[in-house]
């Protein structure tokens, strides 16, 4: 989502200069877009590069919950899969998860 602050430098705190190549096709359709949304160029790109990286401090947070989520707890236990693996998790998950046999198909 962009953010239509305007250019304020107050906004970003401390910036330095960078300068970056695009290719003209991407250039074009980027300052289209900035126009579109009445933002400059350089607050376009800014935004958009912020977008793509992650949360500071965020990734971290999320694989420690991750952790701590009793299905991901469970998995961490379970020995690698190799050779013939079932196809049939989806219909007989209980099974799996519950320890009982899966039930044969019906005709």
């Amino acid at each position: 989502m962009i953010d239509k602050r305007g250019g304020n430098p107050a906004n970003y705190g401390i910036m330095t200069r960078t300068t970056i190549m695009l290719p003209e096709d991407v250039r074009r359709r980027a300052l289209a877009e900035a126009r579109k949304l009445k933002v400059s160029f350089a607050d376009f790109v800014r935004q958009a590069v912020a977008e793509k990286l992650p949360r500071q401090g965020k990734g971290v947070d999320r694989l420690k919950q991750r952790r701590q989520d009793p299905l991901f707890r469970l998995l961490d236990r379970l020995a690698p899969v190799r050779g013939n693996t079932v196809t049939d998790v989806a219909a007989h998950h209980d099974d799996y998860l519950y320890g009982e046999p899966p039930k044969p198909a019906r005709s």
